[in-house]
């Protein structure tokens, strides 16, 4: 695959030389991570919102094949999960982190009907949300229980989950939670004309506006869904910008060649990907499917190590997966979703 690491690469190309299907490198790329990094449900040194972006990760698998292999293994995480960390989750500081797994049990739910799933979720949607949200800073949603700033990182995942949940239940309460965070978030973490989403505002009033791959996806993932259900047109133009700035902005259309070093920047991409996928495929959009897949390319010739901390967090440790398995775990999503 070292032939294929440029840019202009496309995965089309790659298919015709290698003569491999886009499924055919999913399952191979999926397959060697597994035998790798996997046992009985555990993922290698995954924390917290390491082990449900896996999770999640294998939920988009199964959603995009209906393979029954795939259902194992979320039933094998599921039990590895609630084993590791109880049926609540209020022990986790970080809201996020808790609403990301929320985000896994509500998809696997709406795909397998197993009602433990939907009762994992249910509850500690409640748990995050209910210590998250509240009227200070005009709105929005409190990253960790020490409330010192509220972050996009936590408004688009609970955005997501409120909606999901929303969708299952058929509780309206939870679409209308989901549209009071974003209307804080566009008032708040968010450049209309550009489409820049902003990392946070702290208690002090000051923004922190860096963009990244994870909050634009949430962010156009959150407006998706929201869309969706209302057919509000604001919420489809904000997804459009925002999907625009990733592209056009943040990568000029070419590969997306950083967030590779330091914090949990390594897994930030998929999300984008899988939100981005989604708006594209809803609003028949294919260019950005196009971007996608060149990306998909170089990560699967590439890979290297790098140090993992999350943006506010202090310590430090080694890459998750070893040399090769951040890249590993960004393929295995980005060649799943990409197909056509």
């Amino acid at each position: 695959m070292a032939d294929f690491a440029s840019s202009s690469a496309t995965l089309a190309e790659v298919c015709e030389a290698t003569g491999l299907s886009y499924r055919d490198m999913a399952y191979a790329t999926y397959d060697a991570f597994i035998a790798e990094y996997y046992r009985d449900g555990e993922f290698t040194n995954a924390d917290f919102w390491d082990n449900a972006e896996i999770f999640e990760t294998v939920v988009d698998a199964f959603e995009r094949t209906g393979d029954e292999k795939f259902l194992a293994h979320i039933r094998e995480i599921s039990a590895a999960t609630i084993k590791k960390n109880g049926n609540n989750w209020a022990h986790n500081i970080y809201n996020d982190d808790i609403m990301w797994l929320v985000i896994a049990y509500t998809r696997a739910y709406m795909l397998t009907g197993i009602g433990e799933f939907l009762d994992y979720a249910k509850e500690n949607f409640h748990v995050a949300w209910e210590r998250s949200y509240d009227d200070a800073l005009g709105g929005g949603l409190w990253w960790r229980t020490d409330r010192q700033c509220k972050n996009a990182c936590i408004c688009g995942p609970g955005s997501i989950a409120a909606c999901l949940l929303g969708k299952v239940t058929g509780d309206e309460r939870y679409f209308e939670g989901a549209a009071s965070v974003m209307d804080w978030v566009f008032k708040t973490l968010f450049e209309p004309d550009t489409g820049r989403v902003y990392d946070c505002i702290n208690i002090d009033g000051s923004i922190n506006r860096w963009a990244s791959t994870y909050n634009q996806g949430t962010f156009i993932g959150a407006c998706t869904l929201l869309w969706e259900h209302t057919g509000d047109e604001k919420y489809l133009n904000y997804a459009k910008k925002a999907a625009d700035f990733a592209l056009n902005e943040m990568y000029a259309g070419g590969v997306m060649n950083n967030e590779t070093a330091g914090g949990d920047l390594i897994g930030f991409k998929g999300i984008l990907t899988r939100w981005l996928r989604k708006f594209a495929l809803k609003t028949d959009s294919h260019e950005y499917i196009d971007w996608l897949r060149r990306p998909t390319v170089t990560s699967i010739s590439t890979g290297c190590g790098s140090t993992r901390r999350r943006p506010g967090r202090t310590a430090t440790k080694t890459v998750l997966y070893g040399r090769h398995g951040a890249t590993r775990r960004a393929t295995i999503f980005l060649s799943m979703t990409c197909s056509a």
